[in-house]
């Protein structure tokens, strides 16, 4: 399998996944660990774009 079909088969993947545990219930465990790594993802993303804005404006100034 080629890097595209591998990159394709997993976000069908992820996002079947994250479909399955959006339907369980809001007092699930699996539910709950998903939230708290969805929001660990999203903030290390933004500091992430945060430090490499702040890294390209001190390169170009």
């Amino acid at each position: 399998m080629d890097m595209k079909g591998l990159a394709i088969s997993m976000g069908i993947g992820a996002a079947a996944g994250a479909v399955a545990i959006m339907m369980m219930p809001r007092n699930n465990t699996a539910r709950k660990l998903a939230s708290k790594a969805a929001t660990q993802v999203e903030q290390a993303a933004s500091k992430l774009g945060t430090a490499l804005e702040n890294k390209l404006e001190s390169t170009l100034n």
